[in-house]
């Protein structure tokens, strides 16, 4: 490499931290920071509540009595919805009566009843119940305020009766959504203005790609959340509202990786592309993983992978300090046009084998102007789906769900 020195950098989430290797000094190691651990903690729904006679009679009497409201502000133009054809019967129907109180979650007596033989008390049932819950949250980023249980989350009761083989299994809201009208309209308008720039009359590529690019430069890591666990569980910053609208502490467009990413799916599906929320861990190898939420997309009838988090280069200047050696070639190539348009676009689209184990080649080098120093911002990291266990343990569903998603057999345009 001549007289060179080589500035290696890992861009990981937002922050950027490395190896400067001299060619006429000693080598310098700095901490290298990792997006890990920035998932929400999620608060799954109760166990079933049993309730005598009486309380099912006046449940029944307070359904016949509801009327539905005509205009909902639960939106998606989505066509189909991945985890829930993944689903089997009694789950696709528990998501379904779920899905309907949520369409209205102020009005009194909007409450959903089903009929199963299955005993509504047991883990068997429970564990149903909470696939069908958290399929959901995944297929509707609109219901941000379900997804980690920031308003509201869903009941279900019965009496536990078993008549001819046959429960009856109410459901409803455990307390009604108090800020629905303020807090959905806020998420509609923003969504609504996000999108109104979009070129819809693009190929899906390019649509996905201008969605992509708009949102990683509109939203902020929210390195607060990550870093304080007593704020971070049930924060808006996990949730599509955070990214579009605000976090729980009412910053704009603050959001940590599950934020982005059911954002981006959101987005995606108002324009009529099929994505869906993928979870696991992350990190620079196995040894230092974290939680971590990304996406799949698909374009012509193929899944690729992409991580709009890790793709995020607007907010890599945090993670460097003025008095950095090296600080101003790390900034003369984050904000070089050609390099940037690389470093934000190098998990957008792949294979799963390449999300998995990522190794960047020789492109990814930036040769200083002065012809100096050449320079790094990214570095080999890995993804790690959670895997189906099999049947968990109750409350803990998730990873059941999100082993469902689909694989990505290719890169774009590579096959």
């Amino acid at each position: 490499m001549g007289g060179k020195r080589f500035l290696v950098g890992f861009l990981a989430a937002l922050f950027l931290a490395g190896l400067i290797y001299g060619m006429e000094s000693p080598a310098a190691e700095q901490n290298m920071v990792l997006p890990t651990g920035d998932s929400a903690e999620r608060i799954p729904p109760e166990k079933l509540k049993k309730i005598t006679a009486a309380a099912a009679a006046e449940l029944n009497e307070t359904m016949k009595g509801y009327v539905p409201s005509e205009e909902t502000l639960i939106r998606n133009a989505a066509e189909t919805y991945y985890y829930y054809e993944q689903l089997g019967p009694t789950a696709k129907e528990i998501y379904d009566i779920m899905l309907m109180i949520a369409r209205d979650p102020v009005t009194e007596g909007n409450l959903g009843v089903m009929m199963t033989d299955m005993d509504p008390g047991s883990d068997e049932y429970y564990y149903e119940m909470l696939c069908a819950y958290y399929a959901m949250t995944y297929d509707h980023p609109e219901l941000f305020w379900l997804y980690c249980g920031t308003e509201t989350t869903i009941s279900f009761y019965s009496e536990q009766m078993n008549v001819n083989g046959i429960y009856l299994v109410y459901y409803g809201l455990r307390e009604p959504y108090s800020k629905y009208e303020s807090q959905m309209t806020a998420f509609n308008q923003a969504a609504e203005e996000f999108l109104s720039d979009i070129d819809k009359s693009a190929s899906d590529y390019e649509i996905a790609k201008q969605i992509h690019d708009k949102l990683i430069d509109l939203v902020t890591y929210d390195q607060h959340v990550l870093e304080n666990m007593s704020i971070q569980g049930q924060n808006l910053a996990h949730t599509a509202y955070g990214a579009l609208v605000a976090n729980t502490e009412g910053q704009a467009n603050y959001a940590v990786c599950d934020g982005y990413a059911l954002a981006y799916e959101y987005l995606l599906q108002q324009c009529g592309i099929e994505a869906v929320v993928i979870g696991g861990e992350a990190g620079a190898d196995e040894l230092s993983v974290g939680g971590h939420a990304w996406n799949l997309v698909k374009l012509d009838g193929v899944w690729y992978e992409a991580d709009p988090t890790w793709d995020d280069a607007g907010t890599i200047e945090a993670g460097f300090s003025s008095d950095q050696e090296g600080y101003s070639y790390y900034m003369e190539a984050l904000y070089d046009a050609a390099y940037r348009e690389k470093i934000q676009h190098y998990l957008f689209l792949i294979s799963t084998e390449n999300l998995k184990n990522y190794v960047p080649d020789d492109s990814y080098i930036y040769d200083s102007r002065d012809g100096r120093y050449w320079v790094k911002l990214v570095g080999e990291s890995v993804h790690i789906r959670w895997a189906d266990s099999g049947l968990p343990e109750p409350g803990n569903a998730d990873p059941t769900v999100l082993s469902l998603a689909p694989v990505a057999a290719f890169d774009y345009e590579t096959y």
